[in-house]
């Protein structure tokens, strides 16, 4: 007899006695299922972990800036007038400012034409800039390189001088304005002041260059007579800002000014009528909120900490990250962090000084009255408690950096060398008449970039006109080395400070003529000397630390003598320290990296030990089914010969 389902022959709930035998097999896969879900909430836990320390970390690094807390702010007393922004290096000052004048640029403009199509000429324009004196009749050449424009049949109409001119990138903008009598374009210099005074000379044509017709017709010298090589009407006067700060007169060829006190921007908007003032003062609010950010940041992380590793008696359960050793680290190097003062050497070394303090919570609080008082009393100091800053007792030594290896110290300064520039010095005074192909061509390497210069040809009334000249070619090539002039002969002294600086005379036939035959080339020379008594690398004006404790530490020598100068105070803030920790953690080798990676590795075994014992209990189920319908055809078959014999024991005793 064949049974088609387990039990039906004998009674037995075999489906039920195979669920209970592998619920007990199912032990270890179910230990491993739990070893994996446990960890994987562990990898989401270091995921929330992580980005709770990287908006941690970007909060730390804008705290990090000295400038977040030398915030100065600017009021004027009549912003329409005069307004102004502060850095950090401001003085806190109140300032009586007059303005006399506006800066403004000059602009030319040409007679009307009745149509854009007009033809106004061919040859080529010089755009020169200078400074026009109107009392001597005079115009001196300025520093701006001229540039000479060609006027040819493609664009010899009104409207193609202007496109050809604004193509040239002169420093020259060039419009075109309908008045009603006609079409004028307009010339503007693209920079104000009184340096900035258009001259324009025209090679016409037509054989002329100064009279009022043809492309002469955009001649202007001021210097000529109109109408004859004075062409071009003046519309607006090229003028310097005038205005004087505390009495003093001042003159600038812009509107906005960078240079007339330190680390102020003034912007000119109308002359005033009366004297204005100008208070720069601490921006305490500003820090305020940068104080309160740091104070949040922390905090947020905090909770994060404590979410993730709490422990929950009502519900007996804990957080993802109960115990975990690299969380538990963490939390005690951001509060180790903390509780221990910056090793300042001013007033303020320790957070609770500005009213930051631990609460039971382990949050941070802010005690606004207490950083008021702070701010009052030691404004100057309160970066330092945030910012990684260094002070020297000498004013012409500063820190301009450190790597992460830098530790806070009192370290001595030695200089026993000197930053210098590289330079090139005339042997002899330099000719004054330059000619075209014959000793106009100088040839430059300013730090080990070379120049192909061309000077224009003519006869200079000095060696100073030369050497401006020989200036204009050098800023218009793009180099911010200097010329000066000595006794009649020229030298050339690169922008740059160190060894990697010089001034050398490439080949050219007005080489010579400029310098002399023994013109001398001296390199650059790096500052040299040693921070705390050991041997700092010098590149540039920067001494390095190279070791030790001072290792990384950037000093900037400005000037000043050898020997002694001084010990610097370099300390690191607690935003400092708070980021450099974020980064250890963060960083691609870092300790979250190593438990994420781990704790990825352990789900890839444990899913490997899944399907290993799913595929073992599938067969371990499968014998088990076996087993038991062998076993309940088996009783079936048992129970059928037992019926049977029950059938003939009692069909003889019927007979007997």
């Amino acid at each position: 007899m064949a049974l088609t389902s387990a039990g039906i022959g004998s009674g037995l709930d075999v489906a039920s006695i195979v669920q209970n035998l592998m619920t007990t097999e199912q032990g270890p896969l179910t230990n491993v299922t739990q070893q994996k879900t446990s960890t994987q909430a562990k990898i989401s836990a270091y995921g929330s972990l992580q980005s709770a320390l990287s908006s941690f970390q970007t909060t730390l690094g804008n705290l990090s800036n000295i400038s977040k807390f030398n915030a100065l702010t600017v009021q004027s007393s009549d912003a329409s007038t005069v307004s102004a922004t502060a850095t950090g290096s401001a003085t806190a000052a109140s300032h009586s400012l007059q303005v006399d004048q506006l800066a403004q640029s000059h602009k030319l403009a040409l007679a009307p034409k009745t149509s854009l199509a007009d033809i106004v000429g061919m040859g080529t324009l010089t755009i020169a800039f200078g400074s026009y004196d109107s009392t001597g009749n005079t115009f001196t050449a300025g520093n701006k390189a001229a540039l000479t424009i060609n006027i040819t049949t493609g664009n010899n109409t009104l409207s193609g001088v202007r496109d050809a001119i604004n193509a040239a990138n002169a420093g020259v903008s060039a419009s075109i304005v309908n008045d009603g009598t006609g079409y004028r374009l307009v010339l503007s210099s693209k920079d104000s002041g009184a340096g900035n005074s258009l001259r324009i000379s025209a090679s016409d044509g037509d054989g002329t260059n100064t009279d009022n017709s043809g492309l002469s017709q955009l001649a202007y010298d001021p210097t000529a007579l109109a109408g004859s090589g004075k062409n071009l009407s003046q519309v607006q006067e090229a003028k310097n800002a005038l205005l004087s700060i505390d009495g003093i007169s001042i003159s600038k060829p812009s509107n906005v000014i960078t240079d007339a006190l330190e680390g102020v921007t003034l912007t000119l908007s109308k002359v005033s009528a009366s004297p204005q003032t100008l208070t720069i003062g601490r921006d305490t609010s500003t820090v305020e909120a940068n104080v309160a950010s740091f104070v949040k940041a922390y905090n947020d992380l905090n909770q994060t900490l404590r979410n993730l590793t709490k422990y929950d008696e009502a519900s007996k359960t804990g957080g993802a990250l109960l115990g975990d050793s690299t969380t538990r680290g963490l939390a005690f190097q951001l509060k180790s962090v903390l509780t221990q003062s910056v090793g300042s050497t001013g007033a303020l070394t320790s957070l609770y000084q500005i009213g930051v303090t631990f609460q039971k919570d382990g949050t941070l609080a802010l005690d606004s009255s207490k950083l008021k008082s702070g701010m009052e009393s030691n404004f100057s100091e309160i970066a330092g408690l945030f910012a990684a800053t260094g002070k020297a007792t000498d004013s012409q030594i500063s820190v301009a950096g450190n790597s992460s290896s830098t530790l806070a110290g009192n370290y001595a300064v030695n200089v026993t060398q000197l930053a210098t520039r590289g330079s090139l010095a005339g042997s002899d005074a330099a000719g004054l008449t330059i000619t075209a192909g014959v000793n106009d061509a100088i040839a430059l390497n300013i730090d080990g970039v070379d120049y192909n210069l061309t000077l224009t040809a003519g006869s200079y009334a000095s060696s100073s006109a030369l050497a401006a000249e020989l200036q204009n070619r050098i800023s218009a090539a793009g180099s911010a080395a200097s010329v000066n002039v000595n006794a009649g002969m020229l030298s050339v002294t690169s922008v740059n400070y160190g060894s990697s600086s010089s001034i050398l005379l490439g080949s050219a036939n007005g080489n010579a003529n400029l310098f002399g035959n023994s013109a001398v080339s001296s390199a650059g020379l790096d500052v040299a000397g040693s921070i705390n008594g050991v041997a700092a690398t010098g590149k540039g004006q920067n001494l390095i630390g190279a070791t030790g404790d001072a290792n990384g530490l950037i000093l900037k020598v400005d000037g000043g003598g050898l020997g002694a100068r001084g010990t610097v105070n370099f300390t690191l803030g607690y935003a400092y320290q708070l980021r450099q920790l974020a980064d250890n953690y963060l960083r691609s080798d870092g300790l979250l990296t190593a438990r994420t990676e781990g704790l990825s590795a352990s789900v890839t075994r444990l899913t490997r030990q899944q399907e290993t014992l799913q595929a073992r209990l599938a067969v371990i189920e499968q014998r088990y089914r076996d087993q038991f319908t062998a076993l309940d055809t088996l009783i079936s078959s048992m129970q059928s010969t037992s019926s049977y014999l029950s059938q003939q024991i009692s069909m003889l005793q019927s007979n007997s």
